[in-house]
């Protein structure tokens, strides 16, 4: 896939805003950083999302690459989670459990809160918590990903909007 200009700006966009999305975070200076991972997560909504709030399910899938650190091997998640949701519903805090399967074959039970923050232009969503089984089990953990805004035009549509695609990072501490 070749990126479009629209697609360059909200990546560049994107790599300003991570490292300022994890200011937020509790410093971990003490704790050695056991992986960090590039991300992309695509999101189907069924049915789409429209400008009013109604239920809706999310299927997430998300690529762990090019991780570096004691495990060093890329990895993938899916779910899916039913909630209601909406254009101009601000999103708030949810908590969510995912597990990753890595490419050893190893797994890792990634337990967090949900947040959404949006700047110009972009949505940038956080998960922090912890892994709680598995591979790395006893860590915190976090991933930030930034998204472009949903097109407020599509949201006025009969189908809405029915796919959604982020990137980031993911970094076990």
């Amino acid at each position: 896939m070749v990126p479009t200009a629209k697609s360059r700006r909200v990546l560049g966009v994107a790599a300003a805003l991570v490292p300022l999305a994890a200011q937020g975070v509790p410093a971990h200076a003490d704790v050695p950083t056991a992986m960090v991972c590039t991300t992309s997560s695509d999101w189907t909504f069924s049915p789409g999302v429209v400008l009013m709030p109604r239920p809706v399910r999310t299927t997430v899938r998300d690529e762990y690459t090019s991780c570096t650190g004691a495990a060093g091997a890329d990895g993938s998640s899916e779910f899916v989670v039913d909630r209601s949701a909406g254009c101009v519903e601000p999103v708030g805090a949810a908590a969510e459990t995912r597990e990753i399967t890595w490419a050893d074959g190893n797994t890792s039970t990634f337990t967090y809160a949900v947040t959404v923050t949006s700047a110009p232009g972009v949505d940038v969503v956080t998960k922090t918590g912890a892994i709680t089984d598995g591979e790395f089990a006893g860590r915190r953990a976090q991933a930030v990903q930034v998204a472009p805004t949903a097109d407020l035009a599509n949201c006025l549509t009969e189908e809405g909007i029915t796919h959604q695609s982020s990137h980031g990072t993911f970094t076990v501490f």
